[in-house]
């Protein structure tokens, strides 16, 4: 008597959903871990942005040496993201920080400084427009300080060639934050900026 081994259907069924499930599976995980690094650095910048603009406005005047420590202050509670840099080595970001006074005109820059990439645009900071129409009093002023970093979320995805999807990510990390001061104006600094 001979046995015949008839075909299985289902053989090699398993090796096929593997194939397809890995490469999706890989997919998610790159995902989630670049979500998780666009958060983080959203987070930081935020906090970084808040923390100096806190510290400046509590100032009864502003000179070249107490912008620079908002600047060495901004990239130590920032790290390890950055919050500036020259623009060189591994990252690019740029802290600026102004003050906006208000007249009976409308808002006007008093003045602004910034360390870091300088091609990294602000889009607040620096400008007598602020968010959402925000007019200052006439005859008080707000510290604006925004910080710029040039992750870029998806860059994994985004390498081309090929673009991976057709995705270009979603650009610089930017936060921004404003407050008046407590103290004084601060509309005028003693010395150019650091």
């Amino acid at each position: 008597m001979s046995l015949i081994r008839q075909a299985d259907p289902r053989r090699g069924t398993a090796a096929v959903e593997f194939a397809i499930l890995v490469p999706l599976l890989i997919i998610l995980f790159t995902a989630t871990a670049e979500i998780v690094l666009h958060i983080r650095t959203w987070f930081r910048l935020e906090r970084t942005a808040a923390e100096v603009a806190n510290a400046a406005s509590q100032a009864e005047a502003l000179t070249t040496a107490d912008i620079a420590g908002l600047f060495d202050a901004a990239k130590a509670v920032a790290a390890p993201v950055l919050a500036w840099s020259d623009g060189t080595g591994t990252g690019r970001a740029r802290t600026v920080i102004s003050v906006v006074s208000g007249s009976s005109g409308g808002n006007s820059v008093a003045w602004t400084c910034s360390r870091g990439d300088a091609g990294l645009t602000a889009e607040v900071a620096g400008r007598a427009a602020l968010p959402a129409g925000f007019l200052v009093p006439p005859g008080q002023s707000v510290v604006v300080v925004e910080v710029i970093n040039l992750v870029t979320p998806w860059s994994i995805m985004a390498k081309a060639p090929p673009v991976f999807f057709g995705t270009i990510g979603p650009g610089p990390v930017r936060s921004h934050a404003i407050l008046r001061p407590r103290q004084a104006p601060l509309t005028s600094i003693s010395g150019a900026c650091p």
